[in-house]
């Protein structure tokens, strides 16, 4: 447990000592937070409705969707990629460490921190544009989208995690991560509700066939109390089966990754 604990002290303490490059990583993502905010409320301020939501529940996504791409989306696991190419990786193979778990409690810290931010920088829009932010009208919702949260931020690292072993095989692994990560964010609505573009059936074909919803979407929704009971239970079910057939895919990854791996640069 100890090697996991020092890890999650290190990034929190590599954050902490490059404040340069943390203050800009924030400072991008407030603009990002602010241009939604103005798309959002300008295309909803004539009729203060738009696609099935209200104004106010519009910015509440938009708010809320800027917490969960910190908590949610990590980059701990991109320095994977540089391990293997450099044969820095050999040192998790003589040592008595989980590497997965090694990352996890890294990427752990730095999602808390940042998430701790995000949350800051929202109350911060919200009062300086005097904004409405719902909060759901039972305190058992609040459960619900804790639980969706942390399956979605375990089912994001998993996903993230297997693309940077691409390493195993390519010297170009971060191109198409970069290409994943890109696409990822669209899919998984983390700039506007799915809802919004897709059909009726377009939204059931997601909603069974693929995880990208289920990182920023569906705990948005389950925030808004637009979920029936019914499906609620539904939602966390797949959830919990992406993970489990993304940790499957991981395991297989590993093990061949293994026997393709040459130490070099050692």
């Amino acid at each position: 447990m100890r090697p996991y604990i020092s890890a999650f002290r290190m990034s929190l303490s590599e954050q902490v000592t490059y404040r340069f490059g943390f203050f800009f990583a924030r400072l991008r993502g407030l603009f990002v937070l602010v241009t939604l905010f103005f798309v959002w409320s300008a295309v909803s301020m004539k009729t203060g409705f738009f696609a099935g939501y209200s104004r106010e529940e519009l910015m509440t996504y938009v708010f809320g969707a800027h917490i969960l791409r910190s908590l949610v989306f990590g980059s701990q696991s991109r320095r994977i990629a540089s391990e293997i190419h450099d044969g820095t990786f050999s040192l998790f193979l003589v040592r008595p460490v989980n590497h997965f778990l090694f990352y996890y409690a890294r990427e752990l810290s730095e999602r808390l921190l940042l998430g701790f931010f995000a949350v800051l920088e929202v109350g911060i829009i919200v009062v300086f544009f005097d904004s409405t932010f719902l909060f759901p009208s039972h305190l058992s919702v609040f459960f619900f989208v804790f639980l969706s949260v942390f399956l979605s931020h375990m089912l994001y690292y998993c996903m993230s995690y297997g693309m940077s072993m691409l390493a195993f095989w390519s010297r170009e692994a971060m191109g198409p991560r970069f290409l994943f990560e890109w696409i990822l964010e669209f899919l998984s609505g983390a700039f506007f509700p799915v809802s919004i573009v897709a059909t009726n059936v377009a939204l059931v074909f997601l909603f069974f066939a693929l995880p990208f919803i289920y990182l920023v979407f569906m705990p948005l929704t389950i925030y808004l109390e637009r979920v029936p009971g019914n499906q609620l239970f539904l939602s966390f079910v797949w959830q919990g089966m992406w993970i489990a057939i993304v940790a499957g895919l991981l395991r297989a990854l590993w093990r061949r990754g293994l026997r393709a791996y040459t130490g070099e640069g050692i």
